[in-house]
């Protein structure tokens, strides 16, 4: 996944109606999450919070598909991905820690563990293709550890024979990644659903994606286009950061393509009260404010090219931790909707006013032992540490 703009663009609708969730967008699903009961109340709601460690949330490629994921050697000069050739063990042994850096993720694990046979970078490769779209990735995985893990610091491990075995930050970020990105295990919360329509809402579109049109008014209209409810999302999102200090994804992406980034802070502002209806009334609403915020969240990093970088690009793969650095990107999601209180404050429901929205939010807790999942890798377990502050 690409960096998207980091304001998206916000339409006004003319009209909004009362919505209160539905069992898909029941908030107190994160409960599981966040250790504790949410506070529905939106005087015990902070206007403004960021996560207390600012480790998490980090900033990392989606390891991309079409180059191979964490067996994409992006430390080389000559990446060559999916055609490189396999080390033996006696031609490792010769080789300087700068040239065992520029290997991928998945073979620096291999080699750390003594596995010359490489199961797990070709069992990686083997799930990939050229072919595979320019967006498809492991978001899903980084979005999830970085939400999970302080960000990794980099490190040395020496393997079986001796052999000492240079981890970067990002060698370590894409194995976490890896990791949860292939295990289902676990507790695990979500509200809203996956829409599948494809389209774009206005200034969201990338330069890969080429003229992407916004779906058809039918389309966006579907059940499971409706999108997490938007007070569904300010009680999940101010409880989780604001209350609770934790962080979760969002899928950022109001249509078919999904992009799932690790939330990290928000600010919201209340503006005007607005009526409601009789049948509004009826149904238990006493008030509709009308609220601004405006999340951020951990964004993709770029592999290194001298074009990204005689631009005064910032935000590469590293070897070295980015959170508390200017390589760490962290963009800002604008988004504008009614949340509808009952006659206690308590909020209810919501209504979106801003066509961008997320679909879905989403979070599992962590695997401290890295052994569950399509991909074990319990050397995780001393590879992994977090980076110091």
């Amino acid at each position: 996944m690409k960096k998207l703009m980091v304001f998206a663009s916000v339409l006004m609708m003319s009209s909004a109606y009362a919505e209160k969730w539905d069992k898909a967008n029941t908030p107190s699903y994160f409960e599981s999450i966040a250790g504790g009961k949410l506070k529905f109340e939106m005087h015990d709601l902070p206007l403004s919070a960021k996560l207390l460690d600012d480790r998490l949330g980090w900033s990392e490629t989606f390891w991309p598909s079409n180059v191979g994921g964490i067996a994409y050697r992006w430390n080389s000069a000559n990446p060559t991905p999916f055609k490189y050739k396999f080390l033996t063990k006696e031609e490792l042994k010769k080789m300087t820690e700068s040239e065992l850096s520029e290997l991928s993720p998945a073979e620096l694990y291999d080699i750390s563990q003594g596995d010359y046979k490489y199961s797990l970078t070709k069992k990686v490769l083997k799930q990939y293709s050229t072919k595979d779209l320019w967006w498809e990735g492991i978001c899903h995985g980084w979005s999830q550890a970085a939400s999970n893990y302080p960000e990794p610091d980099k490190t040395v491990v020496r393997n079986p024979d001796g052999i000492n075995v240079p981890f970067g930050a990002s060698d370590v970020k894409g194995l976490l990644a890896m990791h949860d990105a292939n295990n289902s295990k676990g507790i695990y919360a979500r509200v809203g659903a996956r829409c599948g329509v494809v389209g774009k809402v206005e200034g969201e579109a990338f330069p890969e994606d080429g003229i992407v049109l916004p779906p058809s008014a039918a389309d966006a209209a579907r059940p499971e286009c409706a999108d997490v409810n938007a007070g569904t999302f300010h009680l999940v999102l101010t409880n989780m950061i604001g209350v609770y200090s934790k962080g979760f994804v969002a899928d950022v992406d109001r249509f078919n393509d999904v992009w799932n980034q690790p939330i990290v802070g928000y600010e919201s502002e209340l503006f005007e009260e607005r009526s409601v209806t009789g049948a509004e009334f009826k149904a238990g609403i006493a008030k509709k404010v009308r609220v601004v915020t405006r999340m951020s969240y951990g964004d993709e990093l770029e592999f290194y090219t001298p074009e990204l970088a005689a631009e005064g690009t910032l935000g590469f793969v590293s070897k070295d931790p980015v959170t508390g650095t200017d390589n760490q990107v962290t963009s800002i999601k604008k988004y504008e909707y009614l949340l509808e209180l009952d006659s206690f404050g308590k909020i209810v429901g919501g209504t979106w006013i801003s066509e961008g929205r997320p679909d879905m939010l989403w979070m599992k807790k962590k695997d401290d032992k890295f052994l569950n999942g399509k991909f074990p890798l319990a050397g995780l377990n001393t590879i992994y540490t977090p980076v110091k502050r």
